[in-house]
């Protein structure tokens, strides 16, 4: 294991079972994938989880939010669904949030070196300060990714890219932030509410996460979930629609925990 050091402490750089890298962060005190494979979990929570690739046989035009960049393996797992799809033409945008601007410098170099993105400092007109991103953009023949990595706080960021139509409304989101009990400002009623309110409404979220608490956090929020078999031997994870019904029987077994949605304090 080597180190490198970020904005928010030191990351050891871990080789997960798929002989892809990962990271154990110091701040959160946890790796970022599951030691079973990096890659491989990235491809079957959120690639296969959203249904991205009959997603692709629909729609041309498709929006990606991935909470958050860590070490860009969302990124490169979509990079890579497109160049192995069918030659037409196909256009999607890719948002991200880093709270590290270190680690997102450091994964952009390991993990997407082909990538060329430019660091960008834009200001609004009012007082609310000014948003910093790496954008850019991936193409192969007829195929694009439009890029923007917004860092900071992504409770401020994001609404603030909305707020100044940085974004295009979300059609697909990898859930993919640290744990709740590590990381809960992402995982709360509140923010599963605004992302709702950035989203199309055939929007499909997925996480790596079966907890209780954040599945009665979508709830609250207005979403329906969806029990399905997690990665590698993980027992469940995470899917979330804006349509659709959740099964008598999940929220049967959710009433009969003690474990509450997350708020913000």
């Amino acid at each position: 294991m080597t180190l490198f050091k970020g904005n928010l402490g030191n990351y050891k750089i871990l080789m997960t079972e798929d002989q892809t890298e990962t990271l154990w962060s110091e701040y959160f005190d946890e790796a970022c994938h599951n030691l079973s494979g990096a890659y491989d979990e990235t491809v079957y929570n959120y690639i296969e989880g959203c249904s991205l690739p009959e997603l692709l046989l629909t729609k041309k035009n498709i929006s990606v939010l991935d909470v958050g960049f860590g070490v860009g393996v969302g990124l490169k797992a979509l990079i890579d669904l497109l160049k192995n799809s069918d030659s037409r033409e196909l256009s999607l945008y890719y948002y991200s949030i880093e709270l590290d601007e270190e680690l997102a410098k450091w994964s952009l170099q390991s993990t997407l070196p082909f990538l060329k993105l430019n660091r960008i400092e834009s200001h609004s007109d009012t007082n609310s300060g000014s948003q910093l991103s790496y954008e850019g953009q991936w193409t192969e023949l007829n195929k694009l990714i439009n890029i923007k990595i917004f860092i900071g706080d992504g409770r401020k960021t994001l609404p603030k890219a909305s707020q100044l139509k940085a974004m295009e409304p979300v059609d697909v989101i990898f859930q993919d932030a640290f744990s709740p009990r590590k990381n809960p400002s992402l995982w709360s009623v509140e923010w599963f509410t605004f992302l709702k309110q950035i989203s199309n409404s055939t929007v499909q979220l997925s996480t790596y996460s079966s907890s209780v608490s954040i599945r009665k956090s979508l709830l609250a929020a207005g979403w329906q979930i969806f029990d399905t078999k997690g990665f590698a031997f993980k027992k469940s994870m995470t899917k979330a629609r804006l349509s659709g019904e959740t099964s008598p029987e999940l929220l049967l077994r959710m009433s009969r925990s003690p474990s509450l949605e997350i708020r913000d304090k």
